[in-house]
């Protein structure tokens, strides 16, 4: 159970209940994500136009981003954020043998040298926060500099999401649950 109370678009004041009607038209929903942090509007209001540009107004690969972001929800024990990510990196191309065995990446065929490097960067900048010289060596042989810096915010971003979720014990909404995919 949250730490914190949903709110509701009836507790938002007046002028912020646009937010959910903006939520609602794009998701179908509003996430309880998204109902923890309404707690705080004016937070939501830049929240959401930062997370739609990361994922649909760059030129980074989305099965790469999607493997990224899925090493940080598995690093930060986020069951919250690998199952919702899950379901979009399938959409996007990422394959769920490739989802199942993520832990494994490193050593594992499932992934190319590329996939690699990218869940070894994401692991690293969770992990240490300090990525080795070799992992941005890695990213430069087939990233250009502005597809490491939306890699590199799309990591940074996904952090401060779990850094949310996991303390807050945000729950999955009922019809989320997939427990194919474990946190190991």
């Amino acid at each position: 159970m949250a730490r914190l109370p949903y709110v509701t678009q009836e507790q938002l004041p007046e002028s912020e209940r646009d937010l959910f009607d903006d939520l609602l038209e794009r998701f179908g929903r509003v996430n309880n994500i998204f109902r923890v942090i309404a707690h705080s509007p004016p937070i939501l209001r830049r929240l959401l136009p930062l997370g739609a540009a990361l994922r649909h107004a760059t030129q980074l690969d989305p099965v790469l981003r999607e493997l990224a972001i899925l090493t940080v929800g598995r690093l930060a024990q986020c069951t919250y954020e690998v199952v919702h990510h899950s379901a979009f990196a399938q959409r996007l191309g990422v394959r769920p043998d490739q989802i199942e065995r993520l832990a494994a990446s490193e050593s594992d065929p499932a992934f190319t040298a590329q996939e690699r490097a990218v869940i070894r960067y994401a692991a690293e900048a969770t992990q240490q926060v300090t990525v080795s010289t070799e992992t941005l060596e890695a990213l430069r042989s087939f990233l250009s500099t502005e597809h490491i810096v939306e890699l590199v915010c799309n990591v940074a971003f996904y952090n401060m999401v779990v850094r949310v979720l996991v303390p807050l014990e945000v729950d999955l909404e009922e019809d989320a649950h997939d427990s194919r995919y474990k946190l190991t």
